[in-house]
């Protein structure tokens, strides 16, 4: 402390950023300000557009792939009709998304009293869970109030739907196709303009775009097999809850796990320097033979 200012000497000050053992702790990415470059640039314009591109040049191998993949699986997992095509428009683009032609059925008392008692297999263990199951309790109690609101629609209500497993199914491909074009854009803006090498950034790009292009028709065929078993009283919890919401949680993940990589730049390779080891002192033990001073006194 300073006798003339009274604040912290510069010697403080210093040790604010220190560890326990020894080791700068430095700021945050987020806290970080952004220095603005033609890399930048590049990173921001030129990666995304390369990616889109990419997608957009191999939208029809991977289409016919996803019809390959739905009709691979509709003889295992029993599901009627065939695997038909529906072609989209979106803007200028028009590609042929696959659908399951199969119908689900209306949800009779069977399915309903079912429904309850898989509202009351989520809610139970919803309200009982604590400690460490707490944040597992509240999703348990999220699905158990989703369908609770689909039971008491379907009590109430007359047919039809207006949603059928055919449009449902196309639906969420024609999402999967949408999110696939604009996930280069959400990369670059929220993990490119941080200090990772060009290959870092290419990576995580290629990784979640390869993984959501395998993920998409893989979630369509489990939905479609569940609805279709279970009625279309299991239509809104399988959208609301694992839809979209977890195609945004499979990019979280990954951008969690590539936040985590460490770069060459100056502020991994200086600031997050591994900190020094904390010093441990030998162990001292007496030497063999060695006797008490009153054993040796002792006549």
């Amino acid at each position: 402390m300073s006798r003339v200012t009274g604040r912290p000497s510069r010697r403080i000050d210093s040790l604010r950023d220190r560890g326990f053992r020894g080791g700068r702790i430095a700021p945050h990415r987020a806290m970080i300000g952004l220095e603005v470059s033609r890399w930048l640039f590049v990173d921001l314009l030129v990666l995304p557009a390369m990616f889109s591109l990419a997608v957009f040049v191999l939208l029809d191998p991977m289409l016919s792939g996803w019809r390959w993949l739905l009709e691979y699986f509709r003889i295992p997992l029993g599901l009627p009709g065939v695997v038909a095509t529906r072609v989209v428009e979106l803007g200028p683009l028009s590609f042929a998304i696959p659908f399951y032609s199969a119908v689900a059925n209306w949800p009779v008392a069977v399915d309903l009293r079912s429904g309850w008692l898989f509202v009351l297999g989520l809610a139970i263990p919803g309200m009982l869970l604590r400690g460490r199951f707490v944040p597992l309790a509240y999703f348990l109690r999220a699905l158990a109030v989703l369908q609770l609101t689909a039971q008491v629609w379907f009590s109430i209500a007359a047919p039809p739907f207006t949603y059928s497993l055919a449009s449902y199914t196309a639906g969420l491909l024609v999402c999967g196709v949408v999110i696939l074009l604009l996930s280069p854009v959400l990369v670059a803006f929220t993990y490119f303009i941080f200090d990772f090498e060009l290959w870092q950034k290419l990576l995580l790009a290629t990784m979640l775009l390869l993984h959501l292009a395998l993920f998409f028709p893989l979630q369509a065929i489990i939905h479609a097999f569940v609805i279709y078993r279970g009625s279309l009283l299991a239509m809104p919890i399988l959208f609301l809850a694992f839809g979209v919401l977890l195609d945004v949680f499979v990019y979280v993940a990954l951008y969690g796990w590539g936040m985590s990589w460490r770069s060459g730049s100056t502020l991994d390779s200086d600031d997050r320097r591994i900190p020094v080891p904390p010093y441990r002192a030998p162990r001292m033990t007496p030497a063999s033979g060695s006797y008490a001073i009153t054993e040796r006194l002792r006549p």
